[in-house]
């Protein structure tokens, strides 16, 4: 996570407020020069990893991830950055957040995230992404990268997708994104996402084929007319300038309210 914009820093310090539990090790990657890693809390669970800003999100996801064969040591995976704040749940739930997408995870379904973008292909949008071991197994294979990278205005069939790279561009770290989706679906299995609309239709490719322009949704008035309440996805892209009065609000709700993480996620 880069946390040295206003916006990012406030997206860490209200996940380190209400996103926080004990049922779950945490890794917080900070990216370049920055102090916000003085801000998480010192606890047996919780590790932190600084690092040069180099890779994009998903590239840094990855070198992390693969070191000391971190990753092997775990059966599930939720990989978020700083561009969303979250989480956001109505005071009637008592679910925790994690589960909310690790649950849907199944034999089939191997890639949950918030929002599904059919533009310029079908693939579940990276700021918030979970897994278990066979899909992050997919997701790090540098020989499956380059068998499933699909040529597209970010990037060509050789540049690689998914965990395994180290994107040097925006360009490319897009292509990665977009190409994610692809390295889970190759291997046979499906993605899913919380976003309301996507539940319209029997599975994501039938959503993409009833909605073919259905792009990015998170930026103001994309959402079929609105914009996705937070309690539709838990989370909320926070770098969009979208409804920024309205998420200042709730923001201060949440942040006022006793209620935590720790009581909902049990260990």
């Amino acid at each position: 996570m880069e946390s040295q914009s206003a916006t990012a820093r406030e997206n860490l310090g209200f996940f380190l407020r209400k996103g926080l539990h004990a049922a779950a090790d945490f890794v917080f990657i900070f990216n370049g020069e920055t102090n916000a890693s003085r801000l998480v809390p010192d606890a047996p669970n919780i590790e932190i990893v600084e690092r040069s800003n180099t890779c994009f999100d998903l590239g840094a996801y990855g070198e992390v991830l693969r070191k000391d064969d971190l990753w092997t040591r775990y059966k599930r995976f939720v990989l978020l950055n700083a561009s969303i704040r979250g989480p956001f749940l109505p005071t009637w739930s008592s679910s925790c957040w994690s589960d909310l997408f690790l649950d849907r995870l199944t034999a089939k379904k191997k890639l949950i995230g918030m929002t599904l973008n059919c533009q310029p292909r079908m693939h579940i949008q990276s700021m918030i992404l979970a897994t278990d071991k066979i899909g992050m197994h997919n997701l790090l294979d540098p020989a499956l990268a380059a068998s499933a990278s699909v040529a597209d205005q970010f990037g060509t069939a050789d540049d690689p997708v998914g965990l395994s790279g180290c994107y040097s561009g925006w360009n490319a770290a897009v292509h990665a994104e977009v190409g994610t989706t692809s390295l889970i679906t190759s291997a046979g299995y499906e993605v899913d996402a919380l976003m309301t609309a996507l539940h319209s239709e029997r599975s994501a490719e039938e959503y993409c084929k009833a909605h073919p322009d259905s792009g990015d949704l998170l930026w103001d008035k994309r959402y079929f007319g609105g914009n996705i309440h937070p309690y539709e996805t838990v989370f909320a892209k926070t770098n969009r300038n979208v409804d920024k009065e309205f998420m200042a609000a709730l923001t201060e709700f949440h942040l006022r309210s006793e209620i935590t993480s720790y009581t909902a996620c049990s260990s």
